[in-house]
């Protein structure tokens, strides 16, 4: 065990115990073992997967002359300023990524370099060779050593692009880097970011480890700078910004990225790896333990972007070196409707017959930290006697229903009788695990630009049922389904806040003045989709949708509703989204590059 973040995981055990018990937290640090060795497993077999990939996806000659072709027809070509800052690196790996520059097969660049007064003395006549059999690449040399945000500032200052792109001194960009963001720059002038897929490349050459990323999910990058490489923005929007902060150094480029979405919305990604990130020992590529002080710089970086947001707050550390959990405050007077259709059923569990409703009520009344909410249960005359006397004795408001079963038409009800300026829609198999989850959905649904904001649901057997919906060739579907709730997912996707196309109706809050802004759920999908429909609806109209694995419930699932799925529903669905989907190229939280049949699994077929 790692003595450095001893402190953390005796946290995360003492949150464990306090959540499941002795018992649970046992069963926890056995899952998390098979859950590490799973990982170790999916990882090789994603490396192998990838070394397949390549061979299928290396750029031809012929793609290449496309590409010139291409370039050739352009009236707009943009110029690109290549920021490089030098200190003592290895003359191999400095030349590998000059080259990687000179090598574009896109004209338009200069290779804008800002040597940190390197003590070593092969690197002075190194960068003067280059300059002086390539005129596109300027050396400025700096007479004392300032640092990485410093060199770079010197850099910046000799760019005369139209847009910077950030390129480490030890690293390479791919060949037809430049061609793809002046292609996207010709199809979407406005760019003021964009930033691509990357992987990690070994001293011999040897890739691995590709990051197929999600288009913008602000809120994942607040658990951590996932844009990274290839990192290409407007040089007017660095200069407005003042370029980079010295006090960041180790982050300096999370820093800058986060006052950049500040000042604009135009922002993009190319699901292209054009970056390759090189695994040596002084390199943060090469893991946590390479470069500790940047995990503190990243902290000050979201700290201070707390301090400028219009939602206060504060910051948390997670359990993983890198990755963090931004916390909003918000209104604790705000009256919260939680609305729970239900039909009082009552199942036998390992534990003997559980009264669903009365467990689920029980449950909030008993576990939650946040007081402040009325129930609003919706049943079609069907729940007990016996149930509806223990449950209404609490503050519980029942409204009753005797038009044929249709779960739109009753959550609908639900949210017309409700009182709360948020509402949560809830399955009435659920029970909660984590006391504050009111608080944790709370902080984003109380943000304007967030539309749905969803939970982590597990199966009783500690197994994930929800942690967000993907809609992959017109098929939702939730993405970790049956994984251990403790596996760290893609990238930590399982982990972190992180915005998903969609989110399961199952415990899904939203502000309730939005919910009827959306038309709240359509009551012509009866009972499958209409969580979807609403969640696309929520998109389209410019809201993000989230879900925080900090709010955790037990979902007994199906026992409510069938397992099966009408097809009339689902082909609604497809013909009312799917020329949307073809719009957005897909869902624009998964890469195009993963499988549409195993989640976050490299996809051989493209």
């Amino acid at each position: 065990m790692n003595g450095n973040n001893l402190p953390h995981k005796l946290q995360k055990l003492k949150s464990v115990v306090k959540e499941q018990g002795v018992y649970g937290a046992t069963v926890f640090l056995y899952q998390r073992f098979l859950s590490r060795f799973k990982t170790d497993t999916i990882n090789l077999d994603n490396h192998q997967k990838y070394q397949i990939w390549l061979e299928k996806n290396s750029l031809k000659e012929s793609d290449l002359e496309v590409y010139r072709q291409d370039i050739e027809s352009w009236h707009n070509l943009p110029k690109f300023s290549i920021i490089m800052p030098v200190y003592n690196v290895e003359t191999q790996l400095l030349k590998k990524a000059i080259d990687s520059v000179k090598n574009q097969i896109y004209p338009h660049w200069e290779l804008c370099i800002a040597d940190d007064a390197s003590p070593s003395p092969h690197i002075r006549p190194l960068l003067e060779h280059y300059s002086q059999i390539d005129s596109r690449i300027k050396i400025v040399f700096r007479e004392t050593n300032g640092n990485i945000s410093a060199a770079s500032n010197s850099a910046l200052a000799i760019a005369t692009g139209d847009y910077i792109a950030l390129l480490d001194h030890d690293d390479e960009i791919t060949i037809d880097a430049l061609y793809h963001n002046a292609k996207l720059i010709n199809e979407h002038p406005d760019a003021d970011f964009i930033y691509s897929d990357e992987d990690k490349i070994n001293i011999q050459g040897i890739r691995t480890d590709p990051f197929f990323k999600p288009d913008w999910s602000p809120d994942y990058f607040h658990a951590c700078m996932y844009t990274c490489h290839l990192g290409v923005y407007r040089k007017q929007l660095i200069d407005l910004i003042g370029g980079f902060r010295s006090e960041y150094d180790g982050a300096q480029d999370y820093d800058l990225v986060l006052r950049v979405v500040e000042n604009t919305s135009k922002i993009y990604h190319i699901p292209r790896v054009l970056y390759h990130w090189r695994t040596i020992p002084s390199s943060a590529a090469s893991g946590e333990k390479a470069k500790p002080w940047a995990y503190q710089s990243a902290r000050k970086s979201l700290e201070a972007m707390i301090q400028r947001s219009t939602y206060p707050g504060f910051l948390e550390d997670s359990s993983f070196p890198g990755f963090f959990r931004v916390r909003r405050k918000f209104d604790p007077n705000n009256l919260v409707s939680i609305v729970i259709p239900s039909a009082g059923k009552t199942i036998e569990t390992p534990k003997g017959y559980l009264q669903l409703l009365e467990n689920c009520i029980n449950s909030i009344n008993q576990k939650s930290t946040y007081k402040n909410f009325e129930f609003v249960v919706v049943d079609g005359y069907n729940v007990p006697d016996a149930t509806l006397e223990k449950i209404t004795a609490s503050n519980v408001k029942l409204v009753r229903c005797d038009k044929p079963f249709n779960l739109s038409m009753r959550i609908n009800l639900g949210v017309q009788h409700a009182q709360g300026e948020f509402v949560i829609l809830l399955n009435d198999d659920t029970e909660v695990i984590t006391p504050d989850w009111i608080e944790s959905m709370l902080e984003f649904a109380q943000q304007e630009e967030i539309g749905a904001v969803g939970a982590k649901l597990l199966f009783p057997n500690h197994t994930i049922q929800h942690s967000g919906v993907a809609i992959l060739g017109g098929n939702p579907g939730h993405v970790f389904y049956g994984l251990d709730a403790n596996h760290p997912g893609y990238f930590l996707s399982n982990m972190v806040n992180r915005n998903y196309f969609a989110v399961t109706g199952a415990c899904l809050m939203m502000r309730r003045s939005l919910y009827i802004e959306l038309g709240g759920f359509d009551e012509e999908f009866p009972l499958h989709y209409n969580d979807v429909n609403l969640c696309l609806n929520a998109h389209k109209a410019g809201y993000r949708n989230i879900v925080t694995p900090y709010a955790k419930l037990y979902h007994y699932e199906s026992v409510s509703k069938e397992k099966s799925v009408a097809p009339e529903e689902w082909n609604k669905l497809n013909q009312r989204w799917g020329q949307y989907f073809q719009s957005l190229g897909g869902d624009p939280y998964y890469n195009v590059n993963l499988s549409n049949d195993a989640y976050f699994s490299i996809d051989l077929k493209t």
